[in-house]
């Protein structure tokens, strides 16, 4: 489905930005453009013509190679990659750290795992909330039997 609606502002910016070469225009303005030039070849013989010759000096001209001693400085400069590590730990210290060992950022997180292992291990026994509060009372030292209404 073409957009018989397209402007001459139009085809001449795709002339300008992609050169006169039809194929290298987008898509969904290709056959548009193109049938709009067929209508008026004389309105974009111009424009085609000196992207036309744009484009056959930017294919003369051969890429500049970067000299050896560029080339070994920015290699020279670049970061040393880091030695891998085969071991278990290694691979999984790798797979929870992606971008290094951080010690805060892994302490918040040993702890927050500490915390879920813990959690789900206390709910997966199936301890009744009168043992968990004998467990409360006897680990602070606090005489469950005691009546504590009775002030003195």
């Amino acid at each position: 489905m073409t957009d018989v609606t397209i402007t001459t502002e139009r085809i001449l910016e795709l002339i300008a930005a992609y050169g006169a070469e039809p194929g290298a225009w987008p898509e969904d303005e290709r056959a548009a453009a193109t049938m709009r030039i067929a209508e008026a070849p004389n309105l974009f013989a111009t424009a085609l013509e000196e992207a036309r010759a744009l484009d056959a000096m930017l294919q003369m001209e051969s890429p500049l190679e970067p000299s050896s001693g560029l080339s070994d400085a920015i290699l020279s400069a670049a970061p040393a990659p880091r030695p891998t590590s085969n071991s278990l730990l290694g691979g999984l210290t790798s797979l929870i750290f992606p971008q290094g060992v951080r010690w805060p950022a892994g302490a918040a997180l040993a702890s927050l795992l500490m915390g879920l292992v813990g959690g789900y291990a206390y709910a997966s026994t199936g301890v009744g909330y009168d043992q968990a509060d004998a467990a409360y009372f006897a680990a602070f030292g606090i005489d469950a039997e005691e009546d504590w209404v009775v002030m003195e």
